[in-house]
């Protein structure tokens, strides 16, 4: 990718490949990522990437949502996953708590610094993640408001969200391993994720893969604990409700892991 002018033609590609997906959303809303996508910031920042060598391709529209667009890609290793990170004004203070009491981020209260800080910080834990043992994307590269990490899925279709499972071959084990990855988070890579549920872990190739640990905050801030026991209640919740499982009782689990 040689020039803006470039990116910007490829993007447009994409968006009229995936308008139908996107009119099945309000105007306001699809204007809205449209208008992420072409911001000269993340055009910057994409251009960027392809200059490094991290990009290849870019292919089409994952998903939209209302912290992040999320765009399949190509790189060196094969499929990438290309994720554009934007704050609502609604969602401000929420982000500035998170980072207010994370040792490794002096707060700021400027947007677009925030927005520049919130993808490293995921990138960081990404990789704090991953060094610990636990299932998540293998970080590949952050530039401004712009992560690469690896792909869960094939041929840029992403893998399920456990919440669109019906039926697993073994609930209890993958249960069990999911809680186990919160402990090594906790324990190994001193992060609690803090949003953990069936929305934000996919099942592929007979395993867990957690996503969206942008928010993970360190043991030692000051919502630790509650943001543990929520995780733990929400995963455990899942599977009692969905496979009608024998759950262990999440407020002794949380007790235990950060014992």
């Amino acid at each position: 990718m040689e020039d803006v002018e470039e990116l910007e033609a490829k993007l447009e590609e994409i968006f009229r490949k995936e308008e139908k997906k996107f009119k099945r959303i309000k105007d306001e809303e699809y204007y809205k990522v449209r208008q992420l996508a072409f911001d000269q910031r993340t055009v910057r920042s994409l251009l960027k990437l392809f200059n490094k060598g991290v990009l290849y391709d870019l292919t089409w529209v994952i998903s939209a949502g209302k912290e992040a667009l999320v765009l399949a890609g190509m790189g060196p290793e094969g499929e990438v996953a290309v994720k554009v990170y934007r704050v609502y004004t609604a969602n401000f203070k929420k982000y500035v708590d998170y980072l207010a009491g994370d040792y490794r981020f002096i707060p700021v209260k400027d947007r677009d610094k925030i927005i520049r800080m919130w993808a490293k910080k995921e990138f960081r834990n990404l990789k704090r993640l991953r060094e610990a043992g636990v299932k998540v994307p293998k970080p590949i590269d952050v530039t401004g408001n712009v992560l690469v990490m690896e792909f869960i899925g094939k041929d840029a279709t992403p893998a399920p969200l456990l919440k669109d499972l019906e039926s697993l071959d073994d609930p209890e084990s993958i249960m069990n391993s999911i809680i186990e990855d919160i402990r090594k988070a906790y324990r190994e890579a001193e992060l609690v994720h803090g949003d953990l549920s069936e929305y934000n872990i996919m099942y592929w190739e007979d395993s867990h893969w957690i996503i969206d640990v942008s928010q993970a905050v360190v043991i030692t801030h000051p919502l630790a604990f509650s943001l543990l026991l929520r995780d733990l209640e929400r995963v455990t919740q899942f599977f009692y409700r969905r496979f009608k499982l024998t759950v262990p009782d999440p407020y002794k689990l949380a007790e235990e892991i950060s014992g």
